[in-house]
């Protein structure tokens, strides 16, 4: 199978509507927690909960999942990869994948929550025997969820029924499937409630026949419209194999500093 560039891993684009925009951690009402100065990623305890890793053509993908009783707003992941000796391969984060942070920021992960991550790592990426992921520029929920006095009913809804804690109605599922020989492109409808909706996270997990992990595809889209149905793409820009599907489509409203201009 022909490589491909691994420049960009994934790259989500809005049909009809403007782009992705990228996220920093602190958001309004929630507990940040950041390391001293002098503290190593080694040296801080593992946050979430690794389910299971794969790779595919030179991207690694990793399913995370929030085994905690809080809400975890958002996090910044950086992997390390090790060999069948121990030894380390390299680390990734956003600044290996060209500032995109996309690719490794947890957002709005409720308890027994999953979220998926990619990291482009390319040639070599078949020494990999384990991976080793540490956390930063965190923010938690300020109450445990399901507690007597955190709010209640104001979740947003994810494709599976689960909910997070943002005060807005929306939901996506996959609408079409298309493997290429330069690419794979996940089609997916999303459905606004009430609310606008100034930003969203949008993910897609792939996995093969067999149930195995495949890719995290993983893009922000701006300005959706209450009371609206809105079409989006996106694109993977590594094949994948014969049999690959959309096991699942999520989104995730997001929240920034500064709200995008959506008139």
């Amino acid at each position: 199978m022909r490589r491909l560039g691994l420049a960009c891993a994934a790259v989500a684009v809005a049909i009809g509507s403007s782009g992705c925009s990228d996220l920093r951690a602190q958001l309004e009402g929630a507990e940040v927690v950041e390391p001293s100065v002098d503290a190593s990623y080694a040296a801080l305890p593992a946050v979430l909960e690794t389910a299971e890793w794969s790779v595919t053509d030179g991207l690694v993908s990793v399913i995370v999942r929030n085994d905690t009783d809080r809400d975890l707003r958002t996090a910044e992941v950086t992997m390390t990869a090790r060999d069948e000796n121990g030894e380390v391969l390299g680390t990734y984060g956003t600044s290996s994948m060209g500032g995109d942070s996309s690719c490794c920021t947890v957002q709005s992960l409720a308890p027994g929550e999953e979220f998926g991550l990619y990291f482009a790592v390319g040639e070599g990426s078949d020494r990999i025997d384990d991976v080793e992921l540490t956390y930063s520029r965190l923010a938690w929920a300020q109450k445990p969820s399901g507690s007597p006095s955190a709010d209640a009913g104001d979740g947003a809804e994810v494709s599976d029924g689960a909910e997070v804690s943002d005060g807005a109605e929306v939901n996506a599922r996959a609408t079409d499937f298309v493997i290429q020989q330069d690419q794979t492109v996940v089609r997916a409808t999303v459905e606004v409630g009430e609310e606008d909706i100034p930003r969203a996270l949008v993910q897609a997990i792939l996995r093969g026949r067999s149930g195995k992990l495949i890719a995290v595809v993983t893009g922000r889209w701006s300005c959706f419209e209450a009371d609206s149905t809105r079409r989006i793409r996106m694109e993977l820009f590594q094949p994948v194999p014969l049999g690959t599907g959309v096991d699942s489509v999520s989104i995730r409203p997001i929240g920034d500093a500064v709200a995008p201009r959506c008139s």
